[in-house]
């Protein structure tokens, strides 16, 4: 499970670096996860919680932290796309 904590970690932090968000330093936001599935399979919404991720995005300092005070809402949605399964996150601040 270490293994897996510091692969998503070290993702995150290369994905805010990619996009030029490091030391953004956002204060509040609300933030808004939707996955794109290849199939209509059952997917359990508790399975895809981003918490690795959200380490990583105060490592980065794209946020200043990932607790209530800063994260005023997250939100998680499952959706379908065959043709281009992906994953969209949007930060509202």
């Amino acid at each position: 499970m270490n293994h897996q904590k510091q692969v998503w970690k070290e993702f995150g932090e290369w994905l805010v670096n990619y996009y030029g968000y490091t030391n953004k330093k956002i204060d509040k936001c609300k933030i808004i996860i939707e996955y794109f599935f290849d199939s209509k399979r059952r997917h359990d919404a508790d399975n895809y919680t981003p918490k690795n991720l959200f380490d990583s995005f105060t490592v980065s300092g794209l946020l200043i932290d990932d607790d209530f005070n800063h994260v005023e809402s997250l939100t998680i949605k499952g959706n379908y796309s065959k043709e281009n399964p992906r994953t969209e996150i949007i930060f509202e601040y």
